[in-house]
């Protein structure tokens, strides 16, 4: 099984951009209003980033996202440095970054579409 995360949003470039320049992602397949990136060293991991009301799709996947009770987490080895790295590019930082029992070590970003992205190691 594999799954996959569909963002609705009219931030479509600002997204695709976000990801492949901080997130290491790259373009996996892209048309109109729609485009699926897949990150570089994980191929496994996917992200699609859809315009609302596309008529391409249900019109049950048509509100936009609005930022709200969704949070993605990216467990990395080095979370002081990818948080030196996001502050050097002037990345918004969310949550500072922060040690705790059962969150581990972690910062919070936000992508274009208003999404939280964690940035966290458990060790």
């Amino acid at each position: 099984m594999k799954v996959s995360t569909e963002i609705y949003t009219y931030n479509i470039e600002g997204c695709e951009r976000f990801y492949i320049n901080h997130l290491g992602f790259k373009v996996k397949s892209k048309a109109e209003g729609f485009v699926v990136l897949q990150h570089i060293k994980h191929p496994e991991y996917e992200l699609m980033f859809c315009v609302p009301d596309s008529p391409f799709v249900h019109p049950a996947f048509h509100p936009e996202f609005n930022g709200r009770g969704v949070i993605i987490q990216m467990e990395v080895e080095q979370v002081e440095q990818e948080y030196r790295r996001m502050r050097s590019k002037g990345l918004e930082i969310i949550v500072d970054i922060v040690k705790e029992e059962f969150n581990g070590h972690h910062f919070t970003i936000k992508d274009p579409s208003g999404l939280l992205i964690d940035i966290v190691n458990y060790n």
